[in-house]
């Protein structure tokens, strides 16, 4: 017989940097009995600096959210996938486990690169960059 336990983060997500366009996840591995319900969110700022919470991945069709059971006993690893990366998607992404005995989250930074573009002459320029 197995003691509950509350969740614990056993190995949290790593902090991304990559290119628009690119494709990212965040991994989180979680620990509890009973087994926790792992949900993820962004995390933003109103204009008035209240923190809020975007439970994903809501209506953004370039976010997928995947949850399994292990690697090991007792454990649940969820993932946040994004493809295409855009300049929206940085930010910082929480993920938060949960069960009748707790809950608990950890967060992490996916930092976005505009990607360059090459014209004629190898040239690099901004993406935003208009020509004259």
């Amino acid at each position: 017989m197995f003691s509950l336990t509350a969740p614990v983060i056993v190995i949290p997500p790593k902090p991304i940097q990559n290119v628009t366009g690119s494709q990212v996840y965040l991994a989180c591995e979680v620990k509890a009995v009973p087994t926790p319900i792992i949900t993820w969110r962004k995390v933003t700022e109103s204009p008035k600096g209240v923190k809020l919470l975007e439970e994903l991945p809501g209506d953004r069709v370039n976010v997928a959210i995947q949850v399994r059971g292990g690697p090991s006993k007792h454990e649940s690893t969820g993932w946040v996938l994004i493809n295409p990366l855009t300049k929206e998607d940085e930010g910082v992404y929480q993920c938060h486990a949960s069960n009748i005995l707790g809950e608990v989250q950890t967060e992490e930074t996916i930092k976005v690169i505009e990607k360059t573009i090459r014209t004629k002459g190898n040239k690099k320029t901004d993406p935003k960059e208009k020509d004259n």
